[in-house]
Formats: C-alpha cells, sequence, structure tokens
C-alpha cells in the first residue's frame, strides 16, 4: 500500500467515495470482502456504514502522521509505500540521536528499513531522508571516521587553518596561504586525535541550525580555540525560511559573530558557498 492509495481510503472516510483503482490493491479487495465498501458507478465505490469505524480504528492516526510529514517537507509529489512512510516519521522523531550518534547511511537503511542495501543515492527517499534529518548528505563509508581530507597550500606553510562544514572548498585550487581541512559535517569524532593548530584556526560553515551545532560541539569539544569564520560584506542571506531552533551559547563566539547571528535569527540563514571573507581569495 502506498501514498495513492492510503489517500483513497481517507477520501473514502471524507467524501464517502474514491475511485474504483483502490480494489488493485490487497486491502482494496480486503474492505470489498467485508462489505466495508460498495460498488457506485462504473469508475467509483463508496463506503458503507461500516466503513468509518474500520477506518478510525485502523488508519486515521496513521494517515494523519504521515500527511503531516509529506506537508512539512514537501514531499508530496512521491508516492512512498506505507512502510518507507512509517520509517520517515520515526527518523524525525529519533533525528536527534540519529545525527548525535553520526549513524551512517547504512546504518540508517539497516535500523528503519530492515536492509543495508535499501537506501540508495540519488533517490527520492534518499531525499526525503535528507530533508527529514536537515543535512546535505549522509556518511556514507564508517571508515570514513577515520579519515581527515587536508588540501595543503601553495606554500607549505600556512598561516591559517580553516575546517570547512562542507568539502566544496576543498575542491577548489588550492590557497596560498591557507590550508582547508574537510571532517565530513558532522563525522567531527576524528578531530579528538588531531592536535590543535597553534596557528590562527577557523570554522567555515553554513550559518544555520546545522553548522551552528556542529560549531559549537567542535568549540567545546575539541579544539577550544578555533573561532568561526565571519563572513564578510557584501553578505547573500537565503530566501528560503529555516527557522533557528539551535541554542545559542554566545560564549563560544566573537562580538562579531554574536551580532550577525542576531541579524539571522529567527529565519534567515546563509549558505557556506555563498561566504565571502579574505582567507578564502588569493
Amino acid at each position: 500500500m502506498n501514498w495513492k492509495v492510503l489517500k483513497q481510503l481517507n477520501q473514502l472516510f471524507i467524501e464517502g467515495e474514491t475511485s474504483i483503482e483502490i480494489l488493485e490493491f490487497p486491502l482494496g479487495k480486503r474492505i470489498l470482502e467485508m462489505e466495508y465498501v460498495k460498488p457506485s458507478t462504473k469508475k467509483t465505490i463508496a463506503k458503507t456504514n461500516l466503513y468509518d469505524t474500520f477506518y478510525a480504528e485502523s488508519l486515521q492516526t496513521k494517515f494523519s502522521s504521515f500527511k503531516a510529514l509529506i506537508e512539512k517537507y514537501n514531499l508530496a509529489e512521491t508516492n512512498f509505500a506505507e512502510f518507507e512512510l512509517g520509517a520517515l516519521v520515526r527518523i524525525e522523531n529519533d533525528r536527534e540521536e540519529i545525527l548525535d550518534s553520526e549513524k551512517s547511511q547504512k546504518e540508517i537503511a539497516t535500523l528503519y528499513f530492515d536492509s543495508a542495501k535499501y537506501l540508495s543515492k540519488p533517490s527520492k527517499l534518499y531525499d526525503a531522508i535528507m530533508k527529514v534529518l536537515n543535512v546535505s548528505e549522509l556518511p556514507v563509508k564508517e571508515h570514513d571516521q577515520q579519515f581527515l581530507w587536508v588540501l595543503n597550500c601553495k606554500s607549505k606553510v600556512p598561516s591559517a587553518i580553516i575546517l570547512c562544514e562542507n568539502s566544496n572548498k576543498l575542491s577548489k585550487p588550492r590557497l596560498t596561504d591557507v590550508e582547508l581541512w574537510y571532517a565530513g559535517g558532522r563525522n567531527t569524532a576524528k578531530l579528538q586525535f588531531v592536535s590543535e593548530p597553534t596557528i590562527p584556526f577557523y570554522y567555515l560553515c553554513d550559518w544555520d541550525n546545522r553548522g551552528i551545532e556542529i560549531y559549537q560541539s567542535i568549540k567545546k569539544n575539541y579544539f577550544p580555540n578555533i573561532e568561526i569564520l565571519v563572513p564578510q560584506e557584501p553578505i547573500k542571506f537565503r530566501d528560503k525560511i529555516r527557522v533557528w531552533k539551535t541554542q545559542i551559547d554566545k560564549s563560544l563566539f566573537s562580538n562579531e559573530a554574536n551580532q550577525l547571528l542576531q541579524k539571522l535569527i529567527p529565519e534567515k540563514w546563509i549558505e557556506e558557498e555563498s561566504i565571502n571573507h579574505k582567507l578564502l581569495v588569493d
């Protein structure tokens, strides 16, 4: 049973009729056999006086939770199976635990879809999970936790190091005197084995819930001297609304950074790739 069928079952409950196509599915055949529905026209079926009790007891709560999820994350163009929708609801409920424990793509697939191979990229389901978790990608290889990517600078003797939330900057040309690091978004546990640099050290990230959460975690747990890289003018604010939920620890930010956060909250954000700063330009 998929989302289209679930909508038809709800239509029966609300409007009393729906397309006869629903009888092509096992549950549709079952409710006809149980006399919860009856043929109405050549193209429609109608509910009987038995249907509302059946629907209210077995499907109404489930439909409501699926509908809320689909509307919240703009998934209306998809037609996920019932068990996939149920898994997405559970993933949303477990979001903080999934992110905090840095679960990989395979782990999520195994825990919520009963198979490590069920979740593939690219797919609509993969995209939906990223929306629910509010991440740009899911960790794929568990061994990624062992490696820190480094783009050495041209001079070989950096004057500063920038740890990046995303890998985009490491695909660009080398900078002359600035070394770039990438730990893999939330995959920061490896940083406990890295010595804190003695030269100026910055964190480059999206200024949104996830980026600020990661920065605060890194500064608290691994590198107390790291500073968030504050965008310089012109600053490009994203139009798409992202409501701020992160608890901001102002003591972890410079005065300049705190002033910018005040401009962003409650719903503006800045994308890492749009950030201007003199350290990022030769």
